[in-house]
């Protein structure tokens, strides 16, 4: 068993990631500032540090000592502000949690020998696709602060992991939702979709409803993560977890009707500023180097969110 930390553990993704390592036996420490993550979230078994990482952009003694003091061996690396229009009105903030915290987290690992480091990156970094399913060799040219950050970040890691005896790993994740996605922040369509009719809301598309994507459930995005830990000798590698399944908002919003018995037309107003019209990812990497791929479907996935 392994002494792991993740940042923003307390988070949507990191949260189900926490549990499952738990779950598992290994032990695991968190550092979160509950900015998006929620308390409630937290799993009894894990250890948690109040913290917010922009912090260690001046100083990452602490974060060492961390490592150091609780032998820590992977670390996963979730933390971000994943928020497209809040990156669009405050890039600088974007840049000093996405990519300047990323920085000294990662020189911290580094000095400390660290075995793995797992990042979380988006398919944001691809900007308007030239081909679907975009896989890991499609150009990246971001079309917002967020995906030009995170992109940024991947860079940075290619570049320093040069200079480093850690396996590293970036996964572009797709759309993810499930159960402990916040229906109150920017991101999360098919939670925001299944509140807002779950609650007898109107629901609101930005765009004409035909955009694209491949939502994939949390719980399988854990598993691609968990199967990354079991693996050695990577070096760098970036990995995508689509699914290649293609639905738009308006199959999303028409299963969310069906299921639910829902009654109220939706409203249509102007595509947001950085929002992608389409984005399908492909996931043939994963299932060559993994041996991953998407298990639960966006219909039974929406019933899950309701247990």
């Amino acid at each position: 068993m392994s002494n792991i930390l993740v940042t923003g553990g307390s988070g949507f993704i990191g949260s189900n990631l926490v549990d499952k390592l738990i779950e598992l036996g290994h032990k695991v420490f968190v550092i979160d500032d509950l900015s998006t993550g929620l308390k409630i979230n937290n799993n009894d078994n894990a250890h948690y540090l109040l913290i917010d990482i922009t912090q260690y952009i001046e100083s990452n003694d602490s974060l060492k000592e961390l490592i150091r003091n609780q032998s820590i061996s992977i670390v996963y690396h979730l933390a971000a502000l994943s928020d497209v229009r809040k990156g669009i009105n405050d890039p600088v903030t974007t840049y000093n949690i996405n990519l300047l915290s990323l920085v000294s987290i990662f020189e911290a690992c580094r000095n400390c020998e660290i075995e793995k480091f797992i990042f979380t990156s988006t398919s944001a970094v691809y900007g308007e696709p030239e081909y679907l399913p975009v896989d890991e060799v499609h150009r990246t040219v971001p079309i917002s602060p967020y995906g030009l950050s995170k992109l940024a970040a991947e860079q940075y890691l290619q570049y320093q992991n040069k200079n480093s005896n850690m396996d590293v790993i970036v996964f572009r994740l797709p759309n993810v939702y499930g159960q402990r996605q916040r229906p109150d922040l920017e991101g999360g369509v098919v939670s925001i979709f299944n509140y807002k009719i779950k609650n007898n809301g109107q629901v609101t598309f930005y765009g004409d409803g035909k955009q694209t994507r491949d939502w994939v459930h949390v719980y399988d995005i854990v598993e691609a993560l968990i199967k990354l830990k079991l693996m050695n000798n990577i070096n760098f590698e970036i990995i995508s977890l689509g699914s290649e399944k293609t639905n738009s908002l308006m199959d999303l919003f028409n299963l969310l009707v069906e299921t639910n018995n829902y009654k109220i037309s939706p409203i249509f107003d102007e595509p947001k500023k950085g929002d992608i019209k389409h984005m399908i990812m492909s996931g043939k990497k994963a299932r060559n180097l993994l041996k991953w791929k998407q298990k639960i479907y966006i219909e039974e996935g929406i019933k899950l969110m309701g247990k």
